[in-house]
């Protein structure tokens, strides 16, 4: 009865992170679609989630987490995630934003033995390496694209950066009991303090339109809770497979682009 409780259990969280890579893989359209600057998109798309999770866990009277250590360090990376996410959607193509995206399993693989004690996987050594040598030819292909800069590429890459660090202290909460609402509340909560400044020291602190605004509570509430299925998914499933999984988000973040 275990082992078949065990697979159950895998595969719902296998379904969960699936899902999350869908939501996602359109949110890159839709920051595309926002007339606003990336640190004033952060700090409105965070405070709607915050709002909104924030709402849903008392309505449902969530147990808020006691122990903070992992649930600041994701809020803190969280926080300069979103800022680096749109910046660098915003100032380069979003295939060079997605594809640098493709050595995250590796990170994750390199780091996941030190956050949360999984054992490193040889085999994505291939992979990654291939990932890498596509990156290189997709940037050297578009060298000439005037949607992209060499600043966006590089803000692609600490992007990435600090989205496995919070990807990683998020799972560490989860094994560690946080459940999953007040975690995602909680981090959204502290990347908010982290955002909000930026977007206020840079002049871009402004009210979205009527239009941009309804288009960020689309892209929170939508693309944005994918992070909470992640974090759901994340004691059903190791973050290695969760990690591969989010590659997926590149192909249908295309796929989005070329219909819309």
């Amino acid at each position: 009865m275990m082992p078949a409780l065990s697979d159950a259990k895998n595969s719902m969280g296998i379904g969960a992170v699936a899902t999350a890579a869908v939501a996602f893989s359109w949110g890159f359209t839709i920051v595309k679609a926002i007339n606003m600057a990336g640190p004033a998109l952060s700090m409105w798309r965070v405070a709607v989630g915050v709002v909104t999770l924030t709402a849903a866990a008392v309505v449902l009277r969530s147990k808020w987490p006691r122990e903070l250590r992992w649930v600041l360090l994701a809020g803190l990376a969280m926080g300069i995630h979103q800022v680096l996410y749109i910046l660098a959607t915003q100032q380069t193509s979003i295939s060079i934003v997605t594809l640098v995206g493709a050595v995250q399993p590796l990170l994750v693989a390199l780091m996941a033995q030190f956050f949360v004690d999984e054992e490193f996987q040889w085999s994505l050594v291939g992979w990654s390496l291939l990932a890498l040598a596509g990156i290189g030819v997709v940037v050297a292909a578009n060298l000439s694209d005037p949607s992209r800069s060499l600043s966006g590429d590089l803000l692609a890459v600490g992007n990435i950066i600090v989205f496995t660090a919070y990807f990683l202290a998020a799972k560490r909460a989860r094994l560690g009991g946080v459940g999953t609402l007040p975690l995602t509340a909680t981090i959204m909560t502290v990347a908010l303090v982290v955002v909000a400044p930026v977007a206020i020291a840079t002049g871009n602190a402004v009210v979205p339109s009527g239009r941009d605004f309804l288009l960020i509570c689309v892209l929170a509430i939508g693309s944005g809770n994918g992070h909470l299925l992640v974090n759901w998914a994340h004691d059903r499933v190791s973050a290695t497979v969760a990690s591969l999984i989010l590659l997926i988000v590149p192909l249908l973040a295309s796929v989005w682009a070329h219909l819309v």
